[in-house]
């Protein structure tokens, strides 16, 4: 009598064809479209530009990426021109609905978290394992976990943490409109790494709306805004630190620590998060100094 084993061993070739077969094992893409900025300096950095056929009108970095051809924004790409590209792979991240379209344009995606260090330095990896640069992927993420590692250590012989407003969008002109980082982002998690203390960390949310009394009531002791501005000078950065007049009772604002962060690097969570870890150490020294 002939085992079930042995009638699965048997038909387990003409099985093999039939079952999926892991994307990063796959022969490598030759033609990759990236719908995110933070994915586009990815491809760059481990080698991998030349295989860029489509990239997003925000991705922007590094400059020879700007070459490329743009199939829109990360909203509302242009489908008919993505598949004209015929590309072998599209990058996103996470976006279920543009993912349901994409494929069903015919098109292969692979997704990128990018809310945490964790899932940034998982998404080197990722896109190194999928494109065949996986050496190249690890000597990248090694790289930035080592800066990493050396801003935590010099967080450690700080006496205290200061206390930070991490806020990501509010108007011009106006103390309207204010929205902050809370605890599960790259930017807390960074700010952390170089001796901050988000005072947002206890709220359950990524991002969200603030009002005048929150930071009265929480009274941070330096106020960083992040801001993109193509144009940032001196007159226009002056006028935003002069809007925080408004609420004077901030320990911030009586000591002058309001800083307008304007360079684009710093809300693209992707390979450039050690300089960000870096910049954000040097504005916490120089404020306790």
């Amino acid at each position: 009598m002939i085992s079930l084993k042995k009638i699965l061993w048997q038909a387990l070739p003409l099985l093999l064809p039939l079952l999926p077969t892991p994307l990063a094992a796959q022969e490598a893409p030759k033609r990759v479209i990236s719908l995110a900025p933070h994915i586009t300096e990815i491809i760059y950095k481990i080698g991998a530009g030349d295989l860029l056929v489509g990239r997003t009108e925000y991705c922007l970095y590094p400059e020879k990426a700007q070459a490329v051809e743009t199939v829109g924004g990360y909203l509302n790409p242009d489908f008919e021109k993505m598949v004209a590209l015929a590309p072998d792979i599209v990058f996103l991240f996470p976006n279920t609905d543009m993912d349901r379209k994409l494929q069903m344009f015919g098109m292969k995606t692979f997704t990128i978290p990018n809310e945490t260090v964790d899932e940034i330095l998982q998404g080197i990896t990722a896109v190194g394992r999928v494109l065949h640069r996986e050496a190249a992927a690890g000597r990248l993420a090694a790289g930035i976990r080592d800066t990493l590692n050396w801003v935590q250590q010099q967080m450690f012989l700080r006496d205290s943490l200061t206390s930070t407003l991490l806020l990501v969008g509010r108007e011009s002109g106006s103390l309207r409109g204010l929205y902050a980082a809370g605890k599960e982002t790259y930017l807390s998690e960074l700010l952390v790494m170089s001796g901050g203390r988000n005072i947002f960390a206890d709220v359950n949310a990524r991002y969200f709306d603030v009002s005048k009394e929150d930071l009265v009531q929480r009274d941070p002791e330096i106020i960083m805004e992040f801001r993109i501005m193509e144009a940032a000078d001196s007159a226009r950065i002056t006028a935003l630190k002069k809007d925080w007049e408004a609420l004077p009772l901030l320990r911030a604002v009586q000591s002058g620590q309001v800083e307008i962060l304007t360079e684009r690097y710093f809300l693209i969570p992707g390979p450039r998060i050690s300089r960000i870890a870096m910049a954000l150490h040097h504005l916490l020294n120089r404020s306790v100094e």
